[in-house]
């Protein structure tokens, strides 16, 4: 299965072993344990960025995850693990965790809210 990133200090962090996951869309439940997964600089459909595969993973686990917005003030944001809310550390640890550089990036990438999973390819889980 093919995942593509768009920063290249997703790669660089993946590569360096700092990004330990990734948080997609999965209506479909597509991702399972035990797949193959092919890292790639942007989209291999678009040939005008120069894409290409860097790595080789395979996913290790997948947790739901829920980022919920409950007004408009950033810290009023929840999130929530296979149903079990984080506090602000732990929240700061998935941002690094998951490449950013602070927990406002992070909130600013998902500031309209969020549902989806993290696909591991390390044994770490939340």
């Amino acid at each position: 299965m093919i995942l593509s990133f768009s920063k290249p200090e997703f790669k660089e962090r993946i590569l360096s072993g700092t990004k330990k996951h990734t948080i997609r869309l999965d209506a479909t439940n597509r991702w399972k344990v035990g797949m193959m997964i092919q890292l790639w600089m942007h989209s291999p459909r678009n040939v005008t960025k120069n894409p290409h595969q860097f790595e080789t993973k395979q996913c290790v686990s997948i947790q739901r995850i829920d980022i919920v917005r409950v007004d408009d003030y950033l810290e009023h944001t929840w999130v929530f693990i296979d149903g079990k809310r984080l506090n602000e550390d732990q929240v700061q640890q998935l941002a690094w965790n998951d490449g950013f550089n602070s927990l406002i990036d992070f909130w600013m990438w998902f500031e309209g809210g969020f549902k989806g999973k993290i696909i591991h390819w390390t044994d770490l889980k939340y």
